[in-house]
């Protein structure tokens, strides 16, 4: 059940204004690092630079600021059931914070969903795993992934997404083990993950790097539990030769972990080795491309980074658009941000969710949609009223002098 919002559909002054964009280019315009292997990019859209009578970019209208907060509010009025599945619950955390709500719908109780799944609460769809002494004498948490868009749906996924959100390490969690109730922390999960780290083709990474340079950073090695020694920089090599096109929901969890890797390696006075160089032009690639296969009323290719599409259906609108716009409001510097063509893309964004306020909508798309906008609403205007967490994401590094 969603609370209605009305809202009337005054066009935003920005419409038409696509062909002329600001021009692209990979983290060397922030960096000024030495250049790497073309990858190939679509060329963009447009050619010259729109800039404002000072140099700066255009601002962004208080009327986009007003429709991304009206889309937010109509996201966080959405219920949160404990009758929803595990995968809808953990994504409603993630698109309206550690402040999310839910509702025990048989006790008609009201909780915060952190705290309700920390302190043991059922949810269908969620098992907590524990393996005992997984590494260093210690026990180790993981999650069961599956069933298919009931459960996790993939390695690390939940422990990434709080690790975005900010979750602290020694944030405790109740959780049933054999016949006892144990009592474990958010460092076990990563402990777990980092165990059970391999390198091997089939290996899915995406979540992995964010959530362990999220709390070790970028310059680590450990062993796992098959007594493999595993450094984080292969990891990411591992990474970066892997396929956006074909991976979960169009790549864009792919590049996500692979910016939020690279950004917090660069913030802590990382070198640019040649993974570094790879994962920059890789990232420079996929940007070329959502701006080039970007449609003409500001979404994003339904087709994600594979080709030009706008497919009728809303939900896959608002998840595709939604996806890549989370992804470039983590990934584009503050000036980009601004461009023309984010803002539109920013605006149609919302007006999807607005549009679909008394649908039903996958828990991925809808959730990752607002996890998108908040990133965006909080680096464009800083607005306090953003959840907090939007504050954890690391930020583009500050050009060189």
């Amino acid at each position: 059940m969603t609370r209605k919002v009305t809202l009337n559909r005054v066009p935003l002054p920005i419409g038409g204004m696509l062909a002329g964009v600001l021009g692209l280019g990979c983290l060397h315009w922030l960096t000024g690092c030495a250049p790497v292997a073309d990858p190939d990019p679509v060329p963009p859209k447009g050619a010259e630079p729109i800039k404002g009578p000072q140099g700066n970019p255009p601002g962004v209208p208080d009327s986009l600021k007003e429709r991304v907060k009206a889309a937010l509010d109509q996201v966080r009025d959405r219920d949160l059931l404990t009758t929803h599945s595990f995968w809808t619950v953990f994504h409603g955390i993630l698109g309206n914070g550690l402040e999310a709500k839910i509702r025990d719908t048989f006790k008609n109780q009201e909780y915060n969903a952190v705290e309700y799944i920390r302190n043991g609460g059922s949810i269908s769809g969620l098992e907590f795993l524990v393996y005992e002494n997984i590494a260093d004498g210690k026990d180790g948490v993981d999650v069961k992934i599956g069933p298919t868009f009931y459960g996790q749906g993939h390695q690390d996924q939940y422990v990434a997404e709080m690790a975005q959100l900010g979750l602290a390490l020694d944030a405790k969690f109740k959780i049933r083990y054999k016949t006892e109730v144990r009592e474990y922390t958010f460092a076990d999960f990563i402990r777990c993950s980092k165990a059970k780290t391999r390198i091997k083709s089939d290996e899915e990474l995406s979540w992995t790097i964010l959530a362990v340079s999220q709390y070790y950073g970028t310059q680590l090695s450990w062993t796992n539990k098959w007594g493999e020694t595993i450094r984080f920089e292969d990891i990411v090599a591992h990474e970066v030769e892997q396929p956006i096109e074909t991976a979960a929901c169009g790549g864009t969890h792919r590049l996500f972990g692979l910016t939020w890797a690279l950004f917090i390696h660069l913030r802590n006075g990382g070198q640019w080795s040649p993974v570094w160089h790879k994962v920059d032009a890789k990232l420079a690639k996929y940007h070329a491309n959502a701006r080039n296969y970007q449609n003409d009323d500001g979404s994003f290719s339904t087709e994600y980074f594979r080709s030009p599409g706008r497919a009728p259906d809303l939900d896959r609108q608002i998840g595709a658009t939604g996806h890549i716009v989370e992804w470039l409001a983590l990934y584009l510097p503050d000036h980009e941000l601004q461009a023309p063509w984010m803002q539109e893309a920013v605006n149609r964004l919302s007006l999807l969710i607005l549009d679909a306020r008394d649908k039903l909508l996958d828990g991925g798309s809808i959730y990752h949609a607002a996890h998108g906008l908040h990133l965006y609403y909080h680096r464009v205007w800083n607005a306090r009223d953003a959840i907090p967490s939007a504050k954890v994401i690391p930020l583009p590094p500050p050009p060189r002098q």
